[in-house]
């Protein structure tokens, strides 16, 4: 690859992640219940005392996100773009930030790959449209990790200063995990090189009034809500509470939940991961445990202890350990940069069989989604895909550079695929989550009906049935619920109610004898849930269950 054209992929990563923020709709549970904190944010002014659905139970994540989005939809607006600008220029400082800490330990071509590594991971691409906080987490680790190397490189303070200010920035998108994951790489670093002075340095402890400062909005809002209570949960039980078993969530996930999630989260990469991460600890092991100060073994604690920890908690979910990802695409870079060096090792071929096996794999998966599942009908779109896909297999080809074999080929499988998954199967998937699909028609097509819009749900108030988050989103509002017949009467105003149920709420009705049309039906599914019976088109219609959106007659 010539140097002078080494921003074209990145540029190629902006405009899939871009494609992805403004065409996939806003997925339920967790991304559209955080949008919708930060419109309600937004609306109410309330910053420092989050609330969601105008209520104050509101515990589970710091704001950082709901403070973010609520500032952009401010100055620009709601929509599905502006929920995710942050987020995805987050990414863009978190990228060029492990490629400077690379920098400072490798050469310039290593780190060039692991900035290509960690925003091509099938991760990042999930992370930048389905927007959690982890996105903000995992970039704002990096940066301090980053910044924190280059003052224990040149002592300059502004460099301090920087790390732990992000490293409180860390602590507001997801609360004390990031400490651990910054903490663990540099005291691993520190033992390894025997670095004794560094790790006892009393210096350390003047961050601790910088995160504080940055944590102190937050804390005064929990306070005020939750009182100790809720600082306790906030320092503790949120993240420590899950491994310890305090935390009254368990999914009993086992201990290599997180492993095998790995296999698919960090394509198509892994296969030069784990001959990377093997290489990297034998090397560690022949050196007896101690390491020359010129090196690093900051990715090493950063990666290892975290997804060690991580993978013990009683209740876990694949997006746990995204905050390590950037320190594990520093061992695969730094395993890649070597064999380019040596195309004729036995260890290039294997990996570059490795990386066409996972190549593959991946075109047969999205030949799956994009042709069986949703068939793609986009001209343009698939003419597109199928030229990157020539191209993958030219790059391949064992004549070519080792860069773009084991490089520019693998990265560009990542990017042709996720442009398909981003363009064409997540809008496609996204017509069955009903809620973000009737909050767009009700906004869309009845915003005179707005104030008059209900949501008819029979369930217990704890349990999931209708989701709100979405529906709240797209029609900028808190859409009240109704849970009974005497409400729904109470609200009852013929050609202007609205009602958005599903088939209990729709048979209530009707045994009430209320008068209600029907204006549009949807069939939902939980889509972040996918299931081989959903994807067939033959059976999805087993796995689906419609919902209404009705008008008072």
């Amino acid at each position: 690859m010539r140097w002078n054209n080494k921003y074209l992929p990145f540029l190629g990563l902006i405009v899939v992640y871009i494609i992805g923020a403004v065409k996939i709709d806003i997925m339920d549970i967790d991304a559209a219940q955080y949008a919708s904190i930060g419109r309600e944010m937004a609306d109410n002014g309330q910053f420092l005392e989050v609330q969601f659905r105008g209520k104050d139970y509101y515990l589970d994540k710091p704001p950082l996100l709901f403070w973010l989005s609520a500032l952009v939809f401010k100055v620009i607006g709601i929509s599905n773009f502006s929920y995710r600008l942050i987020p995805i220029l987050s990414t863009l400082l978190g990228m060029y930030a492990l490629y400077r800490f690379c920098k400072l330990y490798y050469s310039e071509r290593t780190a060039y790959i692991a900035a290509l590594v960690m925003g091509s991971c099938q991760a990042f691409f999930l992370m930048n449209h389905d927007v959690r906080c982890d996105t903000l987490l995992t970039n704002c680790v990096i940066v301090s990790i980053w910044q924190v190397a280059e003052y224990v490189k040149s002592r300059n303070w502004k460099h301090f200063v920087a790390g732990f200010i992000f490293a409180g920035l860390a602590m507001l998108a997801k609360g004390p995990i990031s400490l651990i994951v910054i903490g663990a790489a540099f005291f691993v670093d520190f033992v390894l090189k025997r670095q004794w002075k560094q790790l006892f340095d009393w210096r350390w402890l003047l961050g601790l009034p910088i995160i504080v400062l940055v944590l102190l909005p937050y804390c005064v809002g929990l306070y005020r809500q939750y009182g100790s209570d809720g600082l306790y949960f906030y320092f503790w039980e949120q993240s420590f509470g899950r491994i310890t078993g305090e935390s009254e969530w368990d999914n009993s996930p086992g201990l290599f939940f997180q492993s095998h999630n790995f296999l698919w989260s960090f394509l198509p990469w892994v296969l030069a991961f784990i001959p990377g991460l093997v290489t990297r600890l034998r090397d560690i092991i022949k050196q007896r445990f101690l390491l020359p100060v010129a090196d690093e073994a900051i990715s090493v604690g950063g990666f290892i202890l975290p997804f060690m920890a991580l993978s013990t908690a009683q209740y876990q979910l694949p997006h746990y350990t995204f905050v390590v990802f950037p320190l594990a695409a520093v061992w695969t870079a730094r395993f890649l940069d070597k064999l380019i060096e040596h195309p004729e090792t036995s260890s290039f071929r294997w990996t570059r069989i490795g990386l066409i096996v996972t190549s593959c794999v991946m075109l047969i998966a999205i030949v799956g989604l994009c042709f069986w599942a949703f068939p793609l009908q986009n001209i343009p779109l698939l003419i597109v895909a199928i030229l990157l896909a020539v191209l993958i297999v030219r790059l391949y080809n064992g004549k070519r550079p080792g860069f773009s074999q084991l490089v520019f080929a693998p990265f560009l499988t990542g990017l042709g695929i996720n442009l398909l998954m981003n363009a064409h199967f997540y809008p496609s998937l996204l017509k069955y989550q009903a809620g973000s699909v009737m909050g767009q028609k009700v906004a869309e097509d009845y915003s005179a009906n707005v104030k008059d819009f209900y949501i008819y749900e029979l369930a217990p108030v704890d349990e999931y049935n209708i989701f709100h988050s979405a529906l709240d989103y797209y029609t900028q509002r808190t859409t009240p619920v109704l849970r009974s017949l005497n409400e729904v009467k109470q609200h009852f105003k013929p050609k202007s109610t609205l009602i958005y149920t599903d088939e209990q709420g729709l048979k209530s009705l009707n045994t009430a004898g209320l008068r209600f049309k029907e204006v549009h039906k949807v069939q939902n599914f939980h889509v972040t849930g996918l299931t081989l019976p959903f994807l067939n088109p033959a059976l999805r219609a087993t796995e689906t269950h419609p919902r209404y959106l009705l008008m008072a007659d």
